[in-house]
């Protein structure tokens, strides 16, 4: 299963971006491989949304449910259905100087073990570019509004 790990320097406060990361549904304002987000439900410290996103110009959709950690400024997400057999991960904001590391990290599996090591690799690769968009993403707005 293809594990991706990106992160990206913010020169704004961890909570600021952490702030950012949790509205999702604010999401395809400013990241154009995302199309839609739909919160579902949403309690005190999770919710449930609807994805529609692009991997290559193509479409792929999901619903996922984020766990928010307000104190140790963490969002763990897991696929709950949609097009892919596994996706899940988590998002940390961590203080640095002033500044802010984000770290995302991704698990995802099409669930094709006959494919997996011809399409593991384009996987991984796909999921690591979205990753760095949605991070560039998540700093221009920090960056901007801070």
């Amino acid at each position: 299963m293809p594990h991706v790990e990106t992160e990206i320097l913010v020169e704004a406060p961890p909570e600021r971006c952490y702030e950012i990361a949790s509205d999702m549904e604010k999401f395809p304002a400013f990241m154009p491989s995302v199309d839609e987000i739909t919160v579902l439900e949403r309690g005190k410290d999770w919710a449930r949304t609807r994805w529609v996103a692009r991997l290559q110009g193509k479409p792929v959709r999901w619903v996922e449910q984020e766990d928010f950690d307000d104190e140790s400024l963490r969002i763990q997400y897991y696929q709950l259905e949609g097009d892919l057999k596994t996706f899940q991960g988590d998002w940390t904001f961590v203080s640095m100087n002033g500044h802010c590391r984000i770290r995302l990290t991704v698990e995802a599996s099409l669930g094709v073990p006959m494919l997996a090591a011809a399409l593991d690799p384009l996987i991984k690769k796909l999921i690591r570019d979205n990753c760095n968009s949605m991070l560039e993403a998540i700093k221009t707005e920090a960056e901007s509004t801070s």
